[in-house]
């Protein structure tokens, strides 16, 4: 499984006006039925699982030039474009309680004949594995609290989730893609946008963690309490990069949880960071423990990776002009219908499009 990429973006409350939200509906949702009538609906996920397109997707219709709002206001933009009967695509999920709502609404869309039963497991389970390791195998200080599935007929998807950061009021975003689907935890991604690389992360999503990935599996099968003494009653620790050795992360081992592993013995570090319980305090405290045992050091470095069109909601670089915007509409509306009665002038136009991927300029 590959993650493509991440994106990082300042905390923003509120919510976009309702007349510029109403017309990001039909611009979102016009643009991408261009590319999926053209491409596909491959060619749709491909870019959506790419930050840089996204994020300049959602500056073309109008958001937020860098804040953690792109994400939310994007993804609920083309969820609710979505929601038409004829759509060729469907988005699951949400922000904070809309988390949950992925498998009711994976199920409406079996029940609706959108995607076929059998298929919709693979999805959820992908997903699930997914937001385990962001949340508990890249430990960057981000916990999640969105999450997106863009799902087609043929059960592909595009996977877009975002953490916060709550000292630092910044999100990262992170996308994953159906189709790079070879092994979640050995990287892939291609970068992240952000204004600050972090410095305290732990990444076991890389093949750099490999090693210490295989000696915690040991550890764990090994029985781990008789390694108590390492740690004592002190507070828990782990390796710092840049060569400080220790770094307090307020959290105290689990104990009865590491007792709990060993009796299981999973057979593999899939199915032991998978383990129902099993959160990132305990992912780290088995990393260290294997890294002070066995000598086998995880990553500690940051997995890292603009434009406007419109204008933004918050004025920046320019207040969003309507006038332009509902012009921009019936120009793409008249392409779209242009295009499915195969007009020439069209067809260039939404190859053009695919191919500037909307990375457009900035001033």
């Amino acid at each position: 499984m590959q993650r493509i990429g991440s994106a990082i973006l300042p905390l923003h409350y509120g919510h976009p006006p309702e007349k510029l939200f109403r017309r990001m509906i039909q611009l979102s949702g016009i643009l991408s039925t261009l590319i999926v009538e053209k491409f596909g609906t491959i060619n749709l996920l491909e870019k959506l699982s790419d930050p840089f397109w996204f994020h300049s997707f959602s500056l073309a219709i109008g958001f937020d030039w860098n804040s953690s709002g792109t994400t939310t206001a994007t993804m609920a933009a083309l969820k609710e474009y979505s929601n038409k009967k004829d759509s060729p695509f469907k988005i699951l999920g949400g922000k904070g309680e809309k988390m949950s709502s992925v498998r009711p609404e994976a199920l409406s869309s079996v029940a609706s004949g959108f995607i076929n039963e059998s298929k919709i497991s693979n999805v959820l389970n992908s997903a699930k594995t997914i937001a385990r390791v962001d949340q508990n195998l890249l430990q960057d200080s981000y916990d999640l609290y969105m999450h997106f599935i863009v799902l087609d007929e043929q059960s592909r998807w595009a996977i877009i989730q975002q953490g916060m950061n709550q000292e630092t009021r910044l999100a990262r975003r992170y996308h994953w893609l159906y189709k790079t689907a070879v092994n979640m935890i050995d990287d892939g991604r291609a970068g992240i946008s952000s204004t600050k690389r972090e410095e305290s992360v732990l990444d076991l999503s890389t093949r750099l963690s490999d090693e210490n990935r295989r000696d915690m599996l040991d550890l764990v099968r090994d029985n781990p309490m008789r390694y108590r003494h390492i740690f004592g009653d002190r507070k828990q620790m782990t390796l710092y990069p840049e060569n400080e050795k220790v770094l307090d992360l307020n959290h105290r081992v689990d104990w009865n949880k590491l007792r709990e592993i060993y009796e299981y013995s999973p057979s593999d570090f899939g199915e032991l960071f998978m383990m129902h319980g099993v959160g990132n305090s305990t992912i780290r405290a088995i990393s260290y423990l294997a890294e002070i045992v066995y000598g086998s050091e995880p990553s500690f470095k940051d997995p890292l990776k603009f434009s406007f069109a419109l204008g933004g909601k918050d004025g920046i670089p320019k207040p969003v002009n309507y006038d332009d915007y509902d012009k921009c509409l019936a120009f793409y509306s008249d392409v779209l219908s242009d295009f499915r009665i195969g007009r020439e002038e069209s067809m260039i136009i939404v190859k053009n499009l695919a191919k500037a991927g909307f990375r457009l300029s900035s001033p």
